[in-house]
């Protein structure tokens, strides 16, 4: 009798543990999912705005299909957390130790940083719309949390955003041989012609030229996606064994390197030239003959696209770098005119800010309200914007933040990710004692931090949102990796 209960005991607790692994699929699945959708901008407006008779598009309150999807996927993370967790009493010193892991303080330090954006709903001009944009912060640091305890591969994750960025691409370059963005809702697609109002194009003596923007609503954001794009598809060419991958490879390089140019985007264009500058330097330091090969032909070939393509369209090309150009010279001084805003604003509201997604409200109620409605946009550099709106302890916080996540990344990287006892034995075997995967995602960090030097969609658009604490969580993974492999014998 004991022997049966003993049995049966044992297929109830087999089946829990099938229906856990089952559980932890679904999510991981459903969440590469997520990421491939990313870049789709279908959302429901349930609350418009307008500022002067024009559309306040940093106003509205939208519901995007993909957060749709994202919350459903944390309902189904939390709820296995808690039905697995077994909660235990934390004393003040086992805190004050857990302190010592460095991906531990920068995980506080977010979390002060999301509470004091949800505090300053408190102070903001439009609590609305302080919520909301805290509730995209609060989605974001939740994804956070689930990369962090979930068992997705980097190379999964890699592989899922590579192909979206090459679908992008294609998008991106049919956009500009047609110059034209047709219009569709259940795609998130507004209508841009090279001579609409609001379309962002370039001019040149004779021609206006529309800028490839994949499904997102301006062509930085394309750019932006797609440098990040081209850095994991080269983590994905060394991974490349047989025939195929590489032919799949090959085909997705050419179409992120061409819609990136397409996109005209500076500032992603200076990141990847950036980025293949430190990434091959530091793959011929390190003497990585196996990585530096593959980098040799993606970044070679990537390079060759670029020259080529810069002298087929020589003429766009000089406008956008040496201006000149009607259009160009109003951009330059549209965003200096922001700069001098936020600096103002700052001035003003310098400890607690305006609130939490309440920079455009906060000029069109402190420095004009006889704008319009179209004008009204965001200083076009994060660091302003996150001063702007949380004050001098919202900007304190979020500096540290990125300042620990670059020291300890390059410590890591520095490091190699392996412990002294594990280091011998890898290069007996022949394998390479750094961690690439380390190298690429704190690449990725560097450039959406450079990115955000120039633009702000990372921090006030959802998908940028999303994207930007996406990143993040990859490289306190790894922190958290590494310390684990140096603390293993």
């Amino acid at each position: 009798m004991t022997g049966e209960r003993s049995i049966r005991l044992l297929g109830v607790k087999n089946l829990i543990i099938l229906e856990s692994n089952e559980m932890e699929r679904i999510i991981k699945y459903a969440f590469l999912l997520f990421v491939f959708l990313l870049p789709w901008q279908t959302r429901l407006i349930w609350r418009d705005a307008f500022l002067n008779g024009d559309v306040w598009e940093y106003g509205r309150l939208s519901l995007y299909g993909t957060e749709i999807l994202l919350w459903l996927i944390l309902i189904l993370f939390f709820s296995q957390i808690l039905n697995k967790a077994k909660f235990t009493r934390l004393s003040l010193i086992d805190f004050l130790n857990s302190l010592k892991r460095s991906e531990t303080i920068i995980y506080w330090l977010i979390v002060l940083f999301t509470l004091l954006a949800v505090g300053s709903v408190g102070w903001s001009i439009d609590s609305q719309l302080a919520y909301y944009t805290w509730l995209h912060l609060a989605e974001a640091v939740a994804m956070l949390v689930l990369i962090l305890m979930s068992n997705i591969k980097f190379e999964e994750l890699a592989a899922c955003f590579v192909a979206s960025a090459a679908i992008q691409g294609l998008f991106g370059i049919w956009q500009f041989f047609t110059q034209s963005v047709f219009a569709g809702k259940w795609l998130g697609l507004a209508l841009h012609l090279p001579n609409s109002p609001g379309a962002v194009v370039l001019q040149t003596a004779s021609e206006r030229w529309l800028r490839a923007y994949g499904s997102f609503p301006h062509p930085n954001m394309l750019g932006g996606f797609l440098v990040i794009g081209w850095l994991f598809l080269f983590y994905l060419a060394t991974l490349a064994k047989s025939l195929w991958q590489r032919i799949l490879i090959l085909a997705a390089l050419l179409l992120i390197t061409p819609a990136l140019f397409f996109s005209f985007s500076r500032s992603a264009i200076l990141a990847l030239i950036l980025s293949i500058i430190i990434l091959g330097a530091i793959l011929y330091f390190r003497q990585e003959k196996n990585y530096f090969n593959v980098f040799i032909k993606i970044a070679g070939l990537t390079l060759l696209i670029m020259i080529i393509l810069s002298a087929i369209y020589w003429p766009i090309v000089a406008g956008r770098l040496m201006g000149g150009e009607r259009l160009e010279d109003a951009s330059i001084s549209q965003r200096l005119d922001y700069t001098r805003q936020s600096l103002q604003l700052i001035g003003d509201h310098w400890l607690g800010g305006v609130g939490f997604g309440n920079y455009t409200l906060g000029i069109y109620q402190n420095i004009s309200s006889a704008w319009p409605g179209y004008y009204y946009q965001p200083v076009h550099n994060i660091y302003l914007l996150i001063f702007s709106e949380l004050g001098i302890f919202g900007a304190v916080l979020f500096g540290v933040i990125i300042l620990f996540l670059i020291y300890f990344g390059c410590k890591s990287v520095r490091a190699n990710g392996l412990s002294a006892a594990a280091m011998p034995q890898a290069l007996q075997a022949g394998c390479s004692p750094l961690r690439l995967e380390q190298v690429i995602i704190l690449l990725c960090f560097l450039e959406v931090l450079l990115i955000g030097l120039f633009d702000h969609y990372l921090v006030t658009l959802y998908f940028g949102i999303m994207v930007f604490w996406l990143i993040i969580a990859l490289n306190l993974k790894y922190l958290r990796e590494r310390k684990k492999s140096l603390d293993t014998p």
